[in-house]
């Protein structure tokens, strides 16, 4: 039962991880994304929708991608970020 539940949680996190970076890519990549309805707003709909809507669901999807790796695979995954963090920052 734990097995699939992991797989669960990777499908579903992979879905809205790509999810989410489809829609921001259509966001910055269309002129006219929202049409005229950001034009009476009044406010920048596009800048809103990637921050408040985009952060959460790209956060969950890492989220979920994260529970459902293996104990090993995270910490292989977590030396290589910390190794790759460490080379950026000291160059």
């Amino acid at each position: 039962m734990r097995k699939i539940a992991k797989l669960v949680s990777l499908f579903y996190g992979c879905q809205m991880l790509l999810a989410s970076l489809g829609t921001a890519l259509y966001c910055c990549l269309d002129p006219n994304a929202f049409g005229s309805l950001g034009k009476e707003s009044g406010i920048n709909l596009r800048l809103f929708f990637l921050t408040a809507g985009l952060l959460p669901q790209a956060g969950l999807g890492l989220l979920m991608i994260w529970l459902g790796m293996p104990s090993r695979s995270r910490v292989r995954t977590w030396r290589v970020a910390r190794t790759t963090i460490k080379q950026i920052v000291e160059n």
